[in-house]
Formats: structure tokens, sequence, C-alpha cells
């Protein structure tokens, strides 16, 4: 299984106005504060797998030095194009990059990977400046559905799944949780009846791109509330390197 996305994939995953769609803004709200909590005065941030940049985009705009590597040949986003480094290894970016890197960030990436921890391990290694790593992942593997499937995912992980993973490579876990958590429940509604996910993301039109900010709101909103322990469909954690 090829860890690189198809054309046909980036098509239907990331179409343009895909980062005004409500599971985006949501997403990256999420990402925004778990990085904001990481972030220290001289830190450098890499997404490593960045696709065409959309969290690379919003992280900078609110001020992260953030910058992207995306194994596949993609064009990113516009504005976004001098931050990211297309069609190249994490691994092979020049060592005077690689040395300015503090943390990494892994945003739905690991799940494409048959023997993630190996591939941690090695990035570990190239970078020798890392102190932490945001890892996120799509969760509950009750959940697994054609979806998974098109996209190439091997599984989908629990908390204590990317603890143990974390322990496994000498890392320290400084937070772990869920989110998406209302969104877990008709999902898996969805996959007790055996119905099949859509496979197309469809960016929101100009008219209802209001409905989207309402939605994305309201899933920022229960992310603050709700325990993080509790069961969501994405999961996340957050490394300390020894």
């Amino acid at each position: 299984m090829s860890t690189i996305y198809t054309d046909d994939q980036y098509d239907t995953c990331y179409p343009p106005g895909i980062d005004n769609h409500w599971w985006t803004i949501a997403r990256g709200a999420q990402v925004l504060r778990i990085v904001r909590g990481e972030n220290r005065f001289g830190d450098v941030f890499l997404e490593v797998g960045c696709g065409r940049g959309i969290e690379v985009k919003a992280l900078r705009n609110a001020g992260i030095d953030v910058y992207g590597v995306e194994l596949a040949d993609v064009r990113p986003l516009e504005g976004v194009e001098p931050f990211i480094s297309s069609g190249i290894d994490a691994i092979q970016l020049p060592l005077v990059e690689r040395e300015r890197v503090t943390g990494l960030l892994l945003l739905d990436v690991i799940e494409h990977l048959p023997d993630p921890a190996t591939f941690l391990k090695t990035l570990e290694s190239s970078f020798p400046k890392l102190s932490v790593v945001v890892i996120a992942v799509p969760a509950a593997k009750e959940l697994w559905s054609n979806y998974d499937v098109f996209y190439g995912h091997y599984r989908r992980y629990t908390t204590q799944m990317l603890v143990e993973m974390g322990c496994g490579l000498d890392w320290e876990l400084k937070k772990a949780g869920y989110f998406f958590h209302l969104l877990y429940i008709p999902m898996r509604v969805l996959s007790w009846l055996g119905v099949e996910r859509t496979l197309v993301h469809r960016a929101p039109g100009q008219k209802t791109r209001w409905l989207h900010k309402l939605v994305a709101y309201v899933n920022r909103l229960e992310s603050s509330v709700l325990p993080q322990a509790w069961r969501g469909t994405s999961a996340f954690a957050v490394f300390k390197l020894k």
C-alpha cells in the first residue's frame, strides 16, 4: 500500500475551498490550541505530510513559525508556497533546515504507515534539536469504514495505542486525548447500520460558509467543555523527547 496520495485522492480530499469546511476549521482550531501550548520563543515547527499546506497556512496566520514537507509532488496553496517543500522526504531536507526544527507535527499521517514507530524513530534521529512531537490520528476502530480503505489507512487509533507507541520510543507523554466527540455519535450509528461514507470532500459555497463556521464553532466549544478522555473520531498525543 502506497503512503503517497494519488491525484484522485488529492482531488477528492483537498478540493479548492476545503479550508472553509467545518471539519477543517474545527480541526485547525484544535491543532492551534495544542501547538500554542507547546510554542516557546525561537521554536520552529515542521508539519510532516502537510499535503497542500492547509494547516501550515492557518498556523502561520496565527503567528506560529511553521513549515511543511510533503512526500508527494503537490502544488501548495496560494500564499504558502515559500514555506512548503514538496516531492521530498522530511529526512532528506538539507541539514541546515533540519537543525532549525524543534517540533514536528504529524497530523493524520501515521495511520497510513504499516510501521509508524520505525518512521518516528527515523525522524527523531534526523532532527538534532527536536524536543516535541504532536500527533493526530483517526480514532476508534469501531468506526472503520470504506473511507479508511480508500484513503490507505492501516488502522484507527486509541489514545492508549499512541501512549504505548511513545513509550516504546522512550518519549515522555505530555498529554493525550480525543476530539470531535459529538461527531462520534452519528458516525457510530452509521457504522452500526453498515452505511458507507462518502469519499468526496466538498468545499462549501459562499452561501453556506456561515453554516460551516457555526458547526465548527460548536465542535471547538465541545473540545473546551467535554473531557478529552471521552471517545471522539480523532485522537491526539503530545510527546516530549528526553
